[in-house]
């Protein structure tokens, strides 16, 4: 008796959470009480009827997710289609545990951006490890159809305050309480669910277009072929087939193997009784010598020698890593080199990482620890131990500096990308494919000029600006025609130059064609202590907007844009902190917050919100500027190093407010992946 009570209220999770029609954790069109995996992220497409649903969701923290969305649904029976964008939240109230049910609250589009805004509590309990249960009240769209009555007194529901994009605090959990459920059950099949629900969805806006609602329930099937993929379909209220596909990935699981490759060089401790005299250091030839036979072992993981000097006890190393994706690997590789190439008496390393022509970080590694730790198995932990963490002087100083032949000063690629467009209130989901020409010519270490052309391959035409959407400058509002407006665009086209006057303060100068929309002088400072959660920094441009049919003619807008910048390594699950204070291209003031998670093998999801002194009515749709951006390593996906990436910009509107140069390559851009805590998350690859 006791184990079928068991097996009824206390049995453990069981089989994988699936997504729902909306990107998250659900059945079909209800939620459920689960959560995702830490880090994961969804990418979902949904067809039924004249309905189409295009979902990104992200596990932001264990127990938070957010999902964006773009939704295109038939307006009136044969007439147009409308595309709508939403934001949701999920935050989990209760883990499943023991007799304890998974409980969630949400809020679907919970700035009012679209036709779903609901808000929900909902329960999910595991009867057995193959079948799942679920129940929960929903306000708003899930109660649209036999709601009843509100128990917190608050059975009238306002309309939503315009224009939406901004919180709607005064409609949440307001109006008739609707009532879901459903189940969830892993048939015999491997990887296929059975899914069944109830709800109380009226499907107004669908039916509006010719959708029709006969009964509350719907079924479904889903298949999982593997952990990434999803297909699912569905048949929806008794009069219309449907069909899901969603893939995910998750940082913490790549889907390539991490350690394919040359092994690193294998590390023999010095002999008790090895020669420690240093009379060797006294001719510079030795040195020569040395250096020129550890930069050819190194070149085979694609590291260089920017300037070295090796002295009877110890070695000062400046490297360029192209190539590995996490820098402590490529310290690692550094440090084993120098421990079988040097002579005994060197014992202090000093390993300095330049990145995007700045001297960032320097490692100080005692060859005695390297000894005594390789091949042990806290290896890791201690090696972190016992290195010390400085901020790079710029470049060395003093007598029998080695200075390489330049390397290769021309570099070249060319490229097909994907600037996913994913809400767009014209067009809805539309990804496009356009080829890119890249070149840059690196003058010296901290000089450089590049370049970088486009063409659409696949992408609407917009030849005519539409009319201004407030009364601000156009200086975003008409971005479509210089992105497709013509044939082949050029996109940037700067003289580079960065420098640091001391250790931990960068500077920047970029003069020439910023972006595609303006040309001008941007100028930046940074202060930004390795071993110090916080840094400070400040730009200023001064910026004329671009002729849309000439590459080098100019309009006559001009205006001198900046900010103060405070940047802050909370320390919490990763997440980083950035505010930005100042004017913005259409002259307006306000400011910037933005916050990202960023893992340790470089993915990150950001999310930024601006206000200025624009009111909502008159900034328009979306009523502030708001954005989020997902970068995706592609080491995470392919079987060889690589430090490329693969970024996709979630933006609901290109309004005029609050509106930012795009410029490339900014300061804390450039020096992130070498701070304090992003090279001990990532310390782990030293021993790789």
């Amino acid at each position: 008796m006791a184990m079928v009570v068991w097996a009824v209220f206390g049995a453990a999770p069981g089989f994988a959470q699936t997504y729902n029609l909306y990107g998250e954790a659900g059945l079909l069109d209800i939620p459920t009480g689960e959560f995702m995996l830490d880090g994961e992220l969804g990418v979902g497409f949904v067809q039924f009827g004249d309905t189409q649903r295009a979902n990104v969701n992200f596990q932001l923290l264990p127990r938070v997710s957010g999902t964006l969305r773009v939704s295109t649904i038939q307006d009136v029976p044969g007439g147009p289609e409308v595309s709508t964008e939403g934001f949701d939240l999920r935050f989990q109230l209760l883990k499943e545990e023991g007799w304890v049910p998974g409980v969630a609250l949400g809020f679907r589009d919970f700035l009012g951006d679209g036709p779903y805004t609901a808000e929900y509590l909902v329960a999910t309990k595991s009867i057995t490890p193959k079948f799942k249960v679920t129940g929960g009240v929903g306000f708003g769209r899930l109660s649209s159809q036999g709601g009843t009555f509100n128990p917190f007194g608050a059975d009238s529901r306002p309309p939503l305050e315009q224009p939406v994009g901004q919180l709607q605090d005064e409609v949440y959990f307001r109006g008739d309480m609707g009532f879901f459920g459903g189940f969830s059950w892993e048939t015999p099949v491997d990887g296929l669910t059975f899914k069944a629900e109830v709800t109380a969805d009226g499907y107004l806006a669908e039916e509006n277009g010719g959708f029709d609602r006969d009964i509350p329930f719907n079924f479904g099937l889903n298949y999982k072929p593997n952990e990434n993929v999803q297909l699912q379909a569905f048949y929806m209220h008794g009069s219309t087939f449907g069909a899901q596909l969603t893939f995910s990935g998750n940082p913490m699981k790549p889907l390539a193997p991490q350690d394919l490759g040359a092994g690193p060089t294998p590390l023999i401790a010095r002999a008790g009784d090895a020669p420690m005299g240093t009379k060797w250091a006294d001719k510079p030839e030795n040195e020569q010598k040395l250096l020129k036979g550890i930069s050819q072992v190194l070149s085979a993981d694609g590291i260089t020698i920017e300037e070295a000097r090796i002295t009877g006890t110890e070695a000062d190393i400046y490297i360029k890593n192209p190539l590995i994706q996490r820098e402590p690997k490529a310290i690692g590789r550094v440090a084993r080199v120098l421990a079988v190439g040097l002579p005994p008496s060197v014992e202090v390393f000093r390993i300095t990482v330049i990145n995007e022509g700045l001297a960032v970080a320097t490692a100080e590694i005692l060859r005695s620890d390297l000894e005594a730790q390789v091949d042990r198995p806290n290896a890791g932990l201690e090696s972190w131990q016992t290195t010390r963490l400085m901020d790079a002087k710029a470049s060395l100083s003093g007598r029998n500096i080695f200075l390489p032949p330049p390397e290769q000063r021309f570099t070249w690629s060319v490229a097909p990308s994907i600037p996913i467009t994913l809400l767009d209130e014209d067009d809805g989901f539309r990804p496009d494919i356009l080829i890119s020409a890249r070149a840059k010519y690196q003058v010296t270490r901290g000089l450089s000029v590049s370049g970088r052309l486009s063409r659409f391959v696949i992408g609407e035409s917009q030849e005519e600006v539409g009319p201004p959407v407030s009364s601000l400058p156009n200086v975003r509002s008409d971005s479509d025609v210089y992105y497709s407006g013509r044939d082949i665009d050029l996109e940037r086209l700067t003289a580079d130059w960065v420098f640091s006057p001391k250790p931990a303060v960068y500077g920047r100068l970029t003069f020439g064609v910023l972006e595609r929309i303006f040309t001008g002088v941007s100028a930046e400072v940074l202060w930004a202590p390795v071993n110090s959660r916080f840094a400070l920094g400040g730009e200023v441009n001064y910026v004329r907007q671009r002729d849309v049919d000439d590459l080098f003619s100019l309009d006559d807008y001009e205006v001198v844009t900046g900010y103060g910048s405070l940047y802050w390594d909370t320390g919490f699950k990763q997440i980083e902190a950035q505010l930005d204070i100042g004017s913005y291209l259409a002259g307006d003031f306000g400011a910037t917050l933005s916050l990202s998670r960023r893992f340790e093998n470089g993915w990150e999801v950001r999310g930024y919100a601006t206000r200025t002194e624009v009111s909502f009515n008159e900034f328009g749709e979306g009523a502030f500027a708001k954005g989020f951006e997902i970068t995706v390593p592609l080491r995470w996906a392919l079987p060889f190093e690589t430090k490329s990436e693969a970024r996709v910009s979630l933006l609901p509107v290109e309004n005029d407010g609050g509106a930012r140069l795009k410029l490339e390559e900014r300061l804390y851009e450039r020096i992130r992946d070498l701070d304090r805590r992003s090279l001990e998350d990532g310390w782990s690859a030293f021993w790789q």
